[in-house]
């Protein structure tokens, strides 16, 4: 008894039919795996085996059939709904591109002249000398009336100027002063520093093209 070799088989997925097949028939002997130990003829068929396969391949089409129904059904309108509205706003996210490519074409000069500055500033930093003498003028400057305001308390108070007691009035106020000039001189100093690494930082950081796209929205995913 011959067989018939199937070598393509073209179905459609939503009636099952079979639309086109390829293949040959086969006479000569059949070796079946169907495991188990004992020997049997070659030519030996098993049709409660054949059968099952049978009915789970027709099952298997009967799912396929259900969930093509299913997508037909709700998720083909669903997708064709989605194109249509893509394609509705197409022409208004063209448009929209485009008004931002002019944006950017217009400020560009300004983002860059804004860049160059920033850089310029961060790589020069601020004058640490500068700040330091700041610091000096300012504190001095709440001290210059501090000498003549004790003179006058110590003269109501009887205290003779040319006494040791004023004198050593005058040297704890001198003491105070200087302890105060410094440390105003070194905290200058000290945020001046950390100011001008803070900005070499950020200098080294900076991406000119990235903070000009994305003040115009182009880097936000």
């Amino acid at each position: 008894m011959g067989r018939m070799i199937y070598t393509r088989v073209v179905i459609d997925m939503g009636t099952g039919a079979v639309l086109e097949q390829e293949g040959f028939e086969w006479t000569g002997p059949v070796a079946e795996c169907k495991g188990g130990g004992g020997g049997s003829t070659v030519n030996s068929v098993d049709y409660a085996y054949n059968a099952r396969m049978a009915t789970l391949s027709e099952e298997q089409q009967a799912w396929a059939r259900e969930y093509f129904g299913m997508w037909q059904q709700y998720y083909k309108p669903y997708e064709i709904a989605q194109a249509q509205a893509n394609l509705e706003l197409l022409p208004l996210e063209t448009n929209l591109y485009k008004n931002q490519l002019t944006a950017a074409t217009q400020l560009l000069p300004q983002q860059t002249e804004a860049a160059q500055k920033f850089l310029t500033a961060s790589t020069q930093g601020v004058d640490v000398n500068e700040r330091m003498a700041l610091a000096t003028a300012d504190t001095a400057n709440t001290w210059k009336d501090v000498n003549a305001t004790t003179a006058r308390a110590a003269a109501r108070m009887g205290v003779n100027p040319n006494s040791g007691r004023f004198q050593g009035i005058q040297a704890t106020l001198d003491t105070q002063k200087a302890a105060q000039l410094a440390g105003a001189r070194t905290q200058a100093r000290v945020g001046a520093e950390q100011e001008n690494y803070d900005r070499l930082t950020k200098a080294a950081g900076f991406n000119a093209t990235g903070g000009i796209l994305q003040g115009l929205g182009f880097m936000n995913g």
